[in-house]
């Protein structure tokens, strides 16, 4: 089969969405499929990316974030047709995306969209005059996402969480379940040499929406008299309040930034920390949740959007309100000082990450795939 995934990133280290499409095309490719990804162009793109990639020029529009816009309409419809795909796996809701729905539609290709934004959540980004607004702007995220996602064949959501969502605000279209799944040959939990102090580790893009500014002030009252530490790994628009707060509140021995780290490194990370914490309630999914769990680590996580369907509370982590400090520190305590606990949950966690197998994964969407083309056609 061909297959065309478009996005607005294919760069590694750029968040969870490029990661799924790094790991789809080659799992796809492995399979015996032909692949192309249709993206914007970066000067992060390797050689060896580049094999597969068809590129278009493209411009950030929020400066803060490296993702990138563009319209490109004529050159992405001739390298389309010229590829002429079986199928289109959309992964931008952005402009890139409907490059992918008038392509679709003018070379009658079925096409699946991915839903992996919250758009909810990025309000932040708007015009002012929608940020001063709340109501008008979740109102037009919502209008937004409705007549998006209603423009393809079919939907892909990685949990029930936000399937609900997505018809509560209006998404007739039929749409799948289908998880992020992780390769357990890669991420498993390594014998490393630990540093004494118990490791609190966050990573993710340093963006507004992750709340880590939260996690930041609750960590800071916490670390009080302890042997504690927070190692954040990463980087994005929020780095330098990061290192601002660090300096003014004297916490550079406590407090650690590790900027960002190859995805080969990673499982040495999550392997000397003693407990995953993230205090964002954005997340679609949580691939690094998912990798910190394959790799032993116990987890703090916010009670909301679709991380209560990824970890399970009280049995490999403890769900938290964000806005409730006490909870939070409550929560840290008890990790920090039971060595038991912490066993049981780093065991739980390894056996809830080994049913998240990429393969897998991979391979139902790859059933949906020939599913969608057959019954396109039929």
């Amino acid at each position: 089969m061909k297959i065309a995934l478009f996005s607005d990133t294919y760069e590694e280290g750029y968040g969870g969405v490029t990661v799924y499409v790094r790991e789809l095309s080659q799992f796809l490719i492995n399979q015996g499929h032909t692949v192309k990804v249709f993206v914007w162009e970066s000067d992060k793109l390797t050689n060896e990316d580049r094999k597969i990639c068809e590129t278009f020029p493209g411009m950030k529009v929020v400066k803060e974030v490296r993702g990138k816009i563009g319209i490109a309409p004529a050159s992405m419809f001739l390298k389309t047709k010229k590829f002429a795909p079986d199928l289109i796996h959309n992964h931008s809701q952005y402009t890139m995306g409907w490059h992918a729905v008038a392509i679709s539609k003018i070379l009658k290709i079925p096409l699946i969209h991915h839903h992996h934004t919250y758009l909810e959540k990025m309000t932040h980004y708007l015009p002012a005059i929608l940020r001063k607004t709340e109501r008008l702007a979740h109102h037009s995220m919502k209008s937004y996402t409705k007549l998006f996602f209603n423009s393809g064949n079919m939907v892909i959501t990685p949990t029930q969480v936000m399937k609900d969502y997505l018809k509560s605000v209006g998404v007739r279209k039929t749409i799948k379940v289908v998880p992020f799944g992780i390769d357990l040959t890669r991420f498993n939990k390594k014998s490393v040499e630990k540093d004494g102090d118990f490791t609190f580790l966050y990573a993710g893009r340093f963006n507004e929406e992750k709340n880590i500014d939260l996690l930041l002030r609750y960590f800071k009252d916490f670390s009080y008299g302890k042997d504690v530490k927070l190692k954040l790994i990463g980087s994005g628009p929020e780095e330098e309040k990061i290192k601002e707060f660090i300096a003014e509140n004297n916490l550079k021995n406590k407090i650690e930034i590790l900027g960002w780290k190859r995805r080969e490194e990673l499982p040495l990370y999550y392997s000397s920390a003693d407990c995953f914490i993230t205090l964002s309630d954005s997340e679609t999914f949580g691939i690094v949740i998912l990798e910190a769990m394959a790799c032993g680590l116990p987890v703090i996580g916010a009670n909301a959007a679709s991380i209560p369907e990824l970890i399970q509370d009280k049995i490999n982590d403890f769900l938290v309100d964000i806005e409730d400090e006490s909870s939070v520190l409550d929560k840290m305590t008890l990790l920090y000082k039971d060595q038991n606990l912490q066993r049981t949950f780093s065991e739980n966690s390894i056996k809830i990450a080994h049913t998240f197998d990429k393969r897998l994964i991979f391979k139902k969407l790859e059933n949906i795939y020939f599913d969608l083309v057959r019954n396109f056609h039929g």
